[in-house]
């Protein structure tokens, strides 16, 4: 017959691990890259393009993408084709023009917190996407785009890209009283089921 005292303490430090977890949050699937956030904004502004100015089957294509945005010149290229613009690299009499250019792409953390008592630590990510587009008889087109939503600290390491600087972005420092307490939290968490433990065993 079991040891009913035994099985009261291992229920209480059941019940103690499981309000620990209960606090620190629920674990959320991987984000998406920082780098494939902004092939969709790039995708999006060609996009725009697309639906707004309507373009002729063929269109002389200039992407003049200074340094490391130069990544995006096949992407471009390649939502074009997608949707069934030939993209011709020769002026041509009557051909009309399509040149675009991306001004800045930055990467930014800002305001850190937690899920939840002694949870991961969040941050809120801002991904800026600038520039401009031309098209033959519609003139120069400003695009300024910025997406925003919340990740786990401990996952931006791999949704940045250190080829490409501007998929890097500066993190925060932890609140001061947040990394203070979490010590003392844990301990105090670890005591409890403890003392619970021998209160149990002691009856």
């Amino acid at each position: 017959m079991p040891d009913n005292k035994k099985l009261n303490a291992f229920h209480f430090i059941i019940l103690a691990a499981s309000i620990f977890w209960t606090f620190t949050g629920i674990i959320s699937p991987q984000s998406k890259s920082n780098l494939d956030i902004f092939y969709s904004l790039a995708d999006s502004t060609v996009s725009t393009f697309i639906h707004s100015e309507n373009p002729h089957d063929s269109v002389y294509t200039e992407i003049t993408n200074p340094g490391a945005y130069s990544v995006f010149n096949n992407q471009i290229l390649g939502f074009l084709y997608s949707n069934q613009l030939k993209a011709v690299s020769e002026k041509g009499t009557g051909t009309p023009q399509f040149l675009y250019t991306i001004e800045k792409a930055s990467t930014t953390y800002e305001d850190i917190f937690r899920d939840g008592f002694l949870g991961t630590y969040l941050v809120k990510r801002r991904l800026t996407f600038k520039g401009n587009y031309f098209y033959t008889g519609k003139g120069l087109k400003e695009f300024n785009l910025v997406y925003s939503d919340t990740v786990k600290v401990d996952e931006i390491k791999d949704l940045e890209n250190s080829v490409f600087s501007f998929t890097v972005g500066t993190i925060p420092a932890e609140p001061f009283f947040s990394g203070l307490f979490e010590p003392v939290a844990a301990l105090g968490t670890a005591a409890a089921a403890v003392i619970l433990f021998f209160t149990v065993r002691s009856k």
